[in-house]
C-alpha cells in the first residue's frame, strides 16, 4: 500500500529531539527513566513515509579499550532505544511497521503508539512488555521540534 502523506498532520513531520522518557509498571505503578533522567535522541517522520527513533542514556560510558568486555556490551546494548520501519497514522494512533530494530523481538513487527501534539510538543505513549524487564508497562515519551 502506497504512503498517503495527507493523511498525517503536517506539523508531525521532521525531526523531534527527546525530551523525556518514562515507564510505568503496569503491576505496581511504579515510574521511572526509560533510561535516564535525560535521554538523548531523536524521532523522524519523513514524508515518504518513514520513521525511525533512536535513544541513548545520556549516562552511557565508552568501553575502556578497543574492544568491550562482554559486561560493556551488554551495558551498550541495554542503553540504546533503536528502530526504523514505515510509519501511518490514524487519529490519535500512530503505527509503526518495523524492519530494523535493537530488539530483534521487534523487527518485522507493528507496534502500536498514542501521540499527541500539545504546547508544541509531541507526546507518545504505548503499552508494551518493556524490552529490559520482561513486565507489562506504559512508556510516555515526550519531545520538541528539531528542525
Amino acid at each position: 500500500m502506497a504512503f498517503d502523506e495527507a493523511s498525517v498532520p503536517q506539523a508531525l513531520f521532521g525531526s523531534w529531539k527527546q525530551l523525556s522518557g518514562r515507564y510505568v509498571d503496569i503491576e505496581t505503578g511504579e515510574e521511572r527513566p526509560g533510561l535516564s533522567k535525560a535521554p538523548n535522541g531523536y524521532i523522524h517522520f519523513s514524508r515518504n513515509g518513514r520513521m525511525f527513533n533512536v535513544t541513548v542514556d545520556s549516562a552511557r560510558q565508552p568501553p575502556a579499550g578497543p574492544k568491550p568486555t562482554a559486561q560493556e556490551a551488554e551495558a551498550l546494548y541495554r542503553t540504546i532505544i533503536a528502530y526504523t520501519g514505515t510509519f501511518s497514522v490514524e487519529g490519535d494512533k500512530v503505527y509503526f511497521d518495523l524492519d530494523v530494530s535493537w530488539n530483534e523481538s521487534w523487527t518485522g513487527s507493528r507496534q502500536v503508539r498514542s501521540w499527541a501534539l500539545q504546547d508544541g510538543r509531541l507526546m507518545i505513549s504505548a503499552d508494551i512488555v518493556n524490552p529490559m524487564t520482561g513486565k507489562p508497562a506504559l512508556h510516555r515519551l515526550v519531545f520538541e521540534k528539531a528542525d
